[in-house]
């Protein structure tokens, strides 16, 4: 085999990882967006930034393993190594990321209940203290009106 074709198969190697690793990233984001609930702004976005990364990072491969020459079979490659990563790796490779990612989200989703009972606990008492203090100047209220209308009466009377 010649050298030349042995660079050839090393480079659709290099593709078909290249492919897989651009595949498991945005499995990486697929989880993050079912974990966590995003706007379809931010979802759009997040696709816009991904796309633009591996652009980038395909031109850089393609530039430096091939002197920036374009091969059809690069292409080929990476969309080979996408499709195979989703058939052999993703699926167990999904349900351990949702594990570990579930981790720090669903402590930060139990501390931010556990701080809004807290906080909505307070406003409560607050509340509550106000009503009291509102009852108490009403009551004061009535009860002078109250007593400037028996002095009234007890006036009338002498």
């Amino acid at each position: 085999m010649s050298g030349y074709i042995k660079y050839e198969a090393f480079l659709f190697l290099l593709a078909v990882g290249t492919g897989a690793f651009l595949f498991l990233i945005y499995e990486f984001l697929r989880v993050l967006r079912e974990l966590i609930p995003h706007h379809p702004a931010v979802t759009a976005c997040e696709d816009i930034c991904y796309w633009i990364a591996a652009g980038i990072f395909l031109f850089s491969v393609i530039y430096q393993c091939n002197k920036g020459i374009i091969r059809c079979f690069f292409f080929l490659g990476c969309i080979f190594g996408a499709w195979l990563c989703s058939v052999t790796f993703a699926p167990p490779l999904k349900k351990g990321m949702e594990i570990i990612l579930g981790i720090p989200v669903n402590f930060v989703k139990f501390s931010t209940k556990r701080l809004l009972f807290f906080i909505k606990r307070c406003n409560i008492f607050v509340c509550y203290l106000g009503n009291r203090q509102e009852r108490t100047r009403k009551r004061r209220s009535l009860d002078r009106k109250r007593s400037s209308r028996v002095e009234k009466i007890k006036k009338k009377e002498k």
